[in-house]
């Protein structure tokens, strides 16, 4: 088939992360036991055994996504298996960088805003100006990384395949693949955007954080003459908004 020649990425992080925690095991086996334990053998041991159950919850968070890949690539019948023309794949690049780019630039700004206040009252409690100069280096690497990520992200849509396919659960856009029932995840808005040169499907998902709930937009293009079938993809992943 020729959607075999996607790779399935989540199975390739997830025999990776076996691999290493594998290897962390035997660093902790073997330099836990030719090194004294006063002189750093224990040392190495915890975090060796750390790093190695971090690696394997990796594994095990990773297995169900590389399932339900290759579950969705399985399908005799998808929601939707859509196929782009360069243009229609340049217009999605074009559109994605702008709503990816004004996302950013929102968030950047709160962030920004909370940071501002927060190094003031480090200031008023500590009197110091040296959190003024950290607080600064922080705001300056977070812009920096807010305005080159859009960019990165446009690079890899570039080179990945011109298709997309939606699943129940999952889609795959680009051979980038994304899943929104795992870990607490559902689905919160399904919709149509047309006011762009290439009308675009966004896929609205929430999940669960430390502090709060984020929101995830997927973002997949409707070619030409798909605006029927995108409307049955819409009806159908609706029944899935609580």
């Amino acid at each position: 088939m020729e959607n075999r020649k996607i790779i399935n990425k989540p199975r390739r992080t997830m025999y990776r992360a076996i691999i290493t925690g594998l290897a962390l095991i035997g660093v902790a086996v073997i330099g836990g036991s030719s090194i004294d334990g006063m002189k750093g053998g224990y040392a190495l041991i915890f975090i060796s055994g750390f790093a190695a159950l971090s690696a394997f919850i990796t594994a095990a968070v990773f297995h169900p996504r590389a399932r339900e890949f290759d579950r969705l690539l399985d399908e005799l019948q998808p929601l939707a298996h859509w196929k782009y023309t360069d243009a229609e794949w340049e217009a999605f690049i074009r559109e994605d960088l702008r709503e990816v780019k004004m996302v950013n630039r929102a968030t950047l700004k709160l962030v920004l805003i909370i940071s501002a206040v927060v190094c003031l009252l480090l200031v008023i409690i500590y009197r110091d100006t040296l959190f003024i100069l950290i607080v600064a280096g922080i705001m300056l690497l977070l812009t920096a990384v807010g305005s080159l990520a859009p960019y990165f992200r446009s690079r890899v849509l570039r080179k990945g395949v011109h298709e997309a396919i939606i699943g129940e659960k999952s889609v795959m856009i680009g051979g980038s693949f994304q899943l929104w029932t795992q870990l607490g995840a559902h689905l919160t808005g399904v919709d149509i955007y047309t006011d762009a040169p290439i009308p675009v499907l966004h896929i609205i998902f929430e999940y669960p954080t430390l502090q709060t709930s984020q929101e995830e937009i997927i973002r997949v293009p409707v070619p030409d003459g798909k605006m029927e079938e995108a409307a049955r993809v819409v009806e159908q992943l609706r029944k899935q908004i609580i």
